[in-house]
C-alpha cells in the first residue's frame, strides 16, 4: 500500500513538471502566448518559427522527465530504504512507457525494410524538428525506462519484491488516472 502510495503522488508532480518543461522552454524562447494544458501546452501558431526552437520545446519535456528519473536512480544508488526514490524512478520513467511498443515494433519493421508512420511522441517530433533521428531519441528514452526498471528491481529489497511492484505498477497506473481523468482536468483545462 505505501509503495503505491508514493505513485499516486509523484505520477502527477511529474507530469506536471514534464509539461512545466514544454512550458518554460516556450516562455524562455518568446512563442506567443503558450499556455499550459494537463497533459500538453499550446502556444499559437508557431509555423513561422525556426525548427530549431520547435525542437528545444519539445525536448524540454523529455529533458525534464529524464532528470528526474535520473535523480531519483542516483539516489537509490545510496539509500536502498528511500521508497520514496523508487516510486518516482518508476513514476517518472513511466511516461517513456508509450514509445516503447512502438520502437520494439519499428525496429523489426525496419530489418524487414519497411518503415513506420512516425508518431506524435515529444521525444520523436523534437529529434526531428533538431535534425536528429526521431526514432534514435525514442529508442533513448525507450532504453531509460528499461534500465530504470532493470535498476529499480535490483535495488528493491529482497522479501519486499512482489508487494513493492504491485504497489509501484498499480499506483503508477492509478496515478495517470487520477491525473487525467481528475486532477488535471479540474486544475489545468
Amino acid at each position: 500500500m505505501l509503495w503505491g502510495s508514493w505513485c499516486l503522488l509523484w505520477v502527477p508532480l511529474s507530469i506536471l513538471l514534464h509539461e512545466l518543461g514544454h512550458w518554460s522552454a516556450a516562455v524562455w524562447l518568446g512563442f506567443p502566448d503558450p499556455v499550459l494544458h494537463y497533459s500538453s501546452i499550446s502556444h499559437g501558431d508557431i509555423a513561422s518559427w525556426p525548427p530549431w526552437a520547435q525542437g528545444v520545446v519539445g525536448l524540454a519535456g523529455p529533458t525534464v522527465t529524464v532528470i528526474i528519473t535520473l535523480f531519483a536512480c542516483s539516489w537509490l544508488g545510496r539509500r536502498r530504504d528511500a521508497r520514496w526514490a523508487f516510486a518516482l524512478s518508476v513514476s517518472a520513467a513511466s511516461r517513456f512507457a508509450v514509445g516503447v511498443p512502438y520502437t520494439a515494433v519499428n525496429a523489426v519493421v525496419l530489418l524487414m525494410g519497411g518503415r513506420l508512420r512516425p508518431p506524435a511522441f515529444d521525444e520523436h517530433k523534437a529529434a526531428t524538428a533538431l535534425g536528429w533521428s526521431g526514432d534514435a531519441g525514442l529508442a533513448f528514452t525507450s532504453l531509460l525506462l528499461v534500465a530504470t526498471l532493470t535498476w529499480v528491481a535490483v535495488k528493491l529489497p529482497r522479501g519486499e519484491r512482489t508487494a513493492a511492484w504491485a504497489g509501484l505498477v498499480g499506483g503508477t497506473a492509478l496515478g495517470w488516472v487520477l491525473w487525467m481523468k481528475v486532477l488535471g482536468p479540474v486544475l489545468l483545462a
